[in-house]
């Protein structure tokens, strides 16, 4: 498996994307779909991560120093009123350590990062048909960092 560092010219990129991603918002409305990517990169270079070069990786998106598998999922806020509104997305039955919430305001800026392990998340997974709890469960039960 392949990781990847989130370099100063990598950086550079993402910073392009997401200047280029309000635009779009700005001038359609619609949102271009980076918010995962984005939350990954900043979960990783945040908690010194390595991010998987396949983002199809079975189960998860990064690993620490240690070998623990990470399953990173991200929120954006463009409302901050409304960051704690509705749910996650599906969280893989592969195996990972930590799972991560990300909550990125509407500029795309780390804001507030929550972690719990897998042992403590499967329950809650276990309640939903689709392994897709709200925000507020995974904050309810999760640790923020």
């Amino acid at each position: 498996m392949e990781e990847v560092s989130v370099t100063p010219v990598i950086w550079r990129i993402v910073k392009r994307a997401i200047v280029a991603a309000r635009e779009y918002e700005e001038l359609t409305k619609r949102k271009l779909g980076i918010t995962g990517e984005i939350g990954e990169l900043l979960v990783c270079k945040k908690l010194k991560l390595k991010l998987m070069a396949d983002s199809l990786t079975a189960g998860f998106d990064a690993l620490n120093e240690k070998g623990d598998k990470y399953q990173i999922k991200t929120r954006r806020a463009v409302k901050w009123e409304r960051r704690y509104l509705g749910r996650i997305g599906s969280f893989a039955e592969h195996k990972f350590d930590y799972a991560i919430l990300a909550i990125l305001d509407k500029d795309y800026n780390l804001r507030e990062l929550y972690r719990i392990s897998e042992g403590k998340l499967a329950p809650v997974l276990d309640r939903y048909p689709r392994r897709n709890p709200s925000v507020k469960r995974f904050i309810r039960e999760a640790k923020k960092l």
